[in-house]
């Protein structure tokens, strides 16, 4: 008979892991919790316990002699607080670097009516989303705020004569005017009248000097950045795009053929097999396919049949001195 069984493990290997102990576990390390000096020396459940007496006696330690004088225990669990404390501080910044916006040298789009100049980042941070969006619907708010005053001033407009004409059929008799005589001074549209005033000049700012400083910086690092990955040097961007792949729909329609060619071209190489389907698939190679002609001897773009032009040339020069001098001598 097979020492296997398929029947489940009676003692789990991580007692607190089912979701049927959860609640005990919660209720038999809360005096952990709660004697913690600080967030960073939270007690960590080790995964390796298999029996009740050892967290038993884990709980019976640790923290709580700790908060109760035991020096060295205070030492240890500060020591494991500061590095803690360290290892959280390095992996916020690689977070914030992971998710930092890049600039590309250039801008979103040309100013419109809804935006002014702004610098193209990647990836774009959600709140410049977020700020582009917002003026969009506003505009689109505003503008059909404005047509509905242009109807109401419209009325508004038709009120007023109607009370000049009332006016002048009651013969000079005194009444009291909404429309129109003084109340038309109530009418402008000032708060939105300068909105749209900024809108039509929002489309012709110019970009500012320090925002074109930026955009040129930007684009003489990213041109030091490719020229770096020209040279050969191996960056995180190349070992990316080397493994990357099409998407998925063009996925699903490639042959085993187009897939290689695919891993391929996006390599590094520009020379021999590399460059060779680099120039089938139509990729621009960055000297224009020298380096593979100088491999191919056969190749009626390589050196090879450069220097044999220059050669026939140079014969055919000096025949032709040659030929003249012996003319001159007959």
């Amino acid at each position: 008979m097979s020492g296997l069984s398929s029947a489940p493990r009676a003692t789990p290997r991580a007692l607190f892991e089912l979701a049927i102990h959860r609640i005990p576990t919660l209720a038999l390390y809360r005096n952990l919790l709660r004697h913690a000096p600080d967030d960073n020396s939270r007690f960590v459940p080790p995964y390796d316990i298999s029996f009740d007496n050892t967290s038993m006696q884990l709980v019976t330690q640790g923290i709580p002699n700790a908060s109760e004088g035991d020096v060295k225990q205070r030492a240890i669990f500060t020591r494991y607080s500061r590095l803690i404390a360290a290892k959280v501080t390095s992996q916020a910044w690689q977070a914030r670097l992971r998710s930092r916006p890049n600039l590309t040298g250039t801008l979103v789009t040309e100013p419109t009516l809804c935006n002014p100049p702004l610098p193209r980042m990647k990836p774009q941070p959600p709140a410049i989303s977020q700020i582009i969006l917002t003026r969009m619907r506003t505009r689109i708010r505003r503008v059909a705020r404005a047509e509905q005053l242009d109807q109401d001033m419209h009325d508004l407009r038709r009120e007023a004569a109607f009370e000049d004409d009332v006016a002048r059929a009651a013969g000079g008799c005194f009444f009291q005017r909404v429309y129109s005589g003084d109340a038309q001074s109530e009418w402008p549209r000032a708060e939105l009248e300068v909105l749209l005033a900024r809108d039509i000049a929002r489309p012709q700012m110019p970009v500012s000097s320090a925002l074109a400083a930026t955009l040129r910086a930007a684009r003489r690092e990213k041109v030091a950045n490719k020229t770096q990955e020209r040279r050969g040097e191996i960056l995180r961007c190349t070992v990316r795009r080397a493994r990357q792949g099409p998407p998925a729909h063009v996925l699903v329609r490639m042959t085993a053929a187009e897939l290689r060619a695919d891993q391929i071209i996006r390599g590094v190489g520009e020379a021999g097999y590399v460059g060779m389907v680099k120039r089938r698939m139509g990729v621009k190679l960055r000297d224009g396919g020298r380096a593979l002609a100088r491999e191919n001897g056969t190749d009626l773009e390589g050196e090879r049949l450069q220097r044999l032009k220059e050669m026939e040339t140079e014969y055919w020069v000096e025949k032709n001195r040659r030929m003249r001098q012996k003319l001159d001598v007959q």
